[in-house]
C-alpha cells in the first residue's frame, strides 16, 4: 500500500486573494445596496416633508383646510379652490388629489376623478391616520393599477407619490389628505448622482481594503517563507548530524567485534580453528556493517518506498541472529513465540532496520545481562508486536523529546529516532508507542496492518 499522498503546499496569497475578494465584494455590494436604499428613502422622505410643510402652510394661511370636513360652506370652498389653484399651477406635480376622511376625492387636477371613492388604498389609509406616506417607482404604460392613477400612463419615468395628511392646527385632527403625484426630474437627477458617488465610494473602499489586506498578508507570507527556508536548512543540518550519530551508533557493535577478532589474531599463537572463527567473525561483522549502511540509505528514501507483504517472524529471527554475538557476550537472554506471526503490510528492509535499532538499544541499556522478550498478538485487522527489555526503563523527563528526529538515549531511546520510526510505521497505516514495561524496563510496541486487510485498503 503506497504512503499517503503529500499535501500540496498552501498558497497563502492566492487563497487569501480569492476568499478576501469574494467576502469584500459581497460586503461592499450589501452595504452599497443598503445605503442606496436608505439614501433614496431619506431624500424622498425629505421631499415629502417639504411638500407637507408647503401645503399645510398654504391651507392654514387662508384657513381653507376646514373645507375638507365642511364641503358645503361656499366661502371655504372659494378659499380652498384658490389654494388649489396654486398647486395646480406648479410644474412638477403631474396630478394632485384632495381626499375627505372617507376616502372620497373632493378635488383633483383631473376633474374626472372628483367624487370618486377608492375603498382599497393602503397608503391613503396610513395618511388618514396622520402619517406622511412617500413611495417611488417607475411608471410604465399598463403598469398603473391604482384607480387614482387612471390617465397617468403617458408619464413613463421615475415618479414620487406623496400622501400628505392635512391637520387641524389646534387639535391636530386629520381633516383630509392631499395626494401629490410628481415626476421630479431634478430630484431624480440628484438621487442618481448621489447613488453614483455612493457606489464609487463603496468600490474605492473595497479596493483600498483589499489592497491593504493583501499587501499585509503578502508581506507576512514572504516573511514566513523566508523563516521556513531558514528552518528547513537548520533542520537539514540537524538531521545530517543526527544521522551521522545514528550511523556511528549502529556501526559501533560490528567494529567492536572486528577489533576483538583482530586483537586475537595479533596474539600469534592462535589455533587454526580459532583463526577461521575470528576470520569468519570479521567477515560477518563487515557484512553486517555494510548491510546497515545500505539500509540507512534506504531509510533516507523512506517516503519513496512501496510497502510489501512481510513475514515478521522471519525478519525477527534474522535480527536476533545478527545481534546474537553481542547479546551472548553481555549475557542477555531472549525469547520469541514458537508460532508464526501472520503476514503484515510493511517493508522488509525498513522493518529490519527498526527492529535492529530497538534490539541494539535494548542491548546497550543492559551491559550486565538481562532479558529481551518479543511477543505478538493479533486483533481483527492488526498485528501488535512488542519488544520488552528488563533494563532500567525510560525516564519520564525524556518522554517529551522522544519523537525528535534521531533522538537517542541510553535509557531506551531508538537509535534511528522515534520520529523517523513513527513516520515509516504510519506510512504503512500503523502505529508506534514506547512506554515503561509493566514490571521493569521498556516496552516498544508496533501496531501494523495485516497483509490481507492492507491489500483491501489499497484496493
Amino acid at each position: 500500500m503506497p504512503g499517503p499522498a503529500s499535501a500540496s503546499p498552501l498558497n497563502l496569497r492566492r487563497r487569501f486573494a480569492v476568499i478576501s475578494l469574494g467576502v469584500i465584494t459581497i460586503i461592499a455590494l450589501g452595504l452599497g445596496w443598503l445605503m442606496s436604499h436608505m439614501l433614496t428613502q431619506r431624500m424622498l422622505q425629505r421631499e415629502g416633508e417639504v411638500s407637507m410643510d408647503f401645503i399645510q402652510n398654504l391651507l392654514l394661511t387662508d384657513q381653507s383646510a376646514r373645507y375638507l370636513s365642511d364641503p358645503n360652506d361656499a366661502e371655504l370652498r372659494a378659499r380652498f379652490l384658490g389654494s388649489m389653484a396654486h398647486i395646480a399651477s406648479m410644474t412638477e406635480p403631474v396630478r394632485a388629489n384632495a381626499y375627505q376622511t372617507d376616502g372620497t376625492v373632493i378635488w383633483s387636477t383631473d376633474r374626472a376623478l372628483v367624487g370618486r371613492h377608492y375603498p382599497v388604498n393602503d397608503e391613503l389609509d396610513e395618511a388618514l391616520g396622520g402619517k406622511l406616506v412617500v413611495h417611488s417607482g417607475q411608471s410604465h404604460a399598463g403598469d398603473l393599477d391604482k384607480g387614482e392613477h387612471v390617465g397617468l400612463a403617458q408619464y413613463t419615468s421615475f415618479f414620487v407619490e406623496s400622501y400628505i395628511p392635512i391637520l387641524e392646527p389646534q387639535t391636530r385632527k386629520v381633516l383630509g389628505v392631499m395626494e401629490l403625484y410628481k415626476v421630479p426630474l431634478q430630484l431624480n437627477a440628484a438621487i442618481q448622482e448621489a447613488l453614483i458617488q455612493l457606489w464609487l465610494a463603496c468600490a474605492a473602499s473595497a479596493v483600498g481594503l483589499f489592497v491593504a489586506l493583501y499587501w499585509t498578508v503578502a508581506r507576512a507570507d514572504r516573511v514566513m517563507r523566508d523563516q521556513q527556508t531558514k528552518l528547513s536548512e537548520s533542520q537539514t543540518l540537524s538531521t545530517a548530524v543526527e544521522l551521522a550519530r545514528a550511523v556511528a551508533h549502529n556501526l559501533r557493535n560490528p567494529l567492536a567485534s572486528i577489533r576483538v577478532s583482530a586483537e586475537m589474531l595479533q596474539a600469534g599463537d592462535v589455533a587454526a580453528a580459532d583463526l577461521a572463527e575470528h576470520s569468519a567473525d570479521i567477515t560477518a561483522s563487515v557484512d553486517r556493517a555494510d548491510r546497515w549502511i545500505t539500509e540507512l540509505v534506504r531509510v533516507s528514501q523512506a517516503p519513496q518506498l512501496q510497502s510489501e507483504v512481510v513475514l515478521p517472524s522471519k525478519v525477527i529471527a534474522e535480527c536476533l541472529n545478527e545481534m546474537a554475538p553481542e547479546m551472548n557476550r553481555r549475557g542477555i537472554r531472549w525469547t520469541v513465540p514458537t508460532e508464526e506471526a501472520p503476514a503484515i503490510q510493511a517493508h522488509t528492509a525498513m522493518l529490519r532496520q527498526i527492529l535492529i535499532s530497538i534490539l541494539a538499544n535494548a542491548t546497550d541499556v543492559m551491559p550486565d545481562g538481562g532479558d529481551i522478550a518479543v511477543t505478538w498478538s493479533r486483533t481483527a485487522d492488526r498485528l501488535v508486536l512488542q519488544i520488552v527489555d528488563s533494563g532500567p526503563g525510560i525516564r519520564e523527563d525524556v518522554r517529551q523529546a522522544l519523537f525528535r528526529p534521531f533522538f537517542s538515549t541510553k535509557s531506551g531511546g531508538l537509535g534511528i529516532g522515534l520520529a523517523l520510526v513513527k513516520r515509516m510505521v504510519e506510512q504503512w497505516a500503523g502505529e508506534v508507542s514506547l512506554s515503561r514495561a509493566p514490571v521493569r524496563g521498556t516496552c516498544v510496541q508496533l501496531t501494523l496492518p495485516l497483509a490481507a486487510i492492507a491489500t483491501q485498503m489499497k484496493e
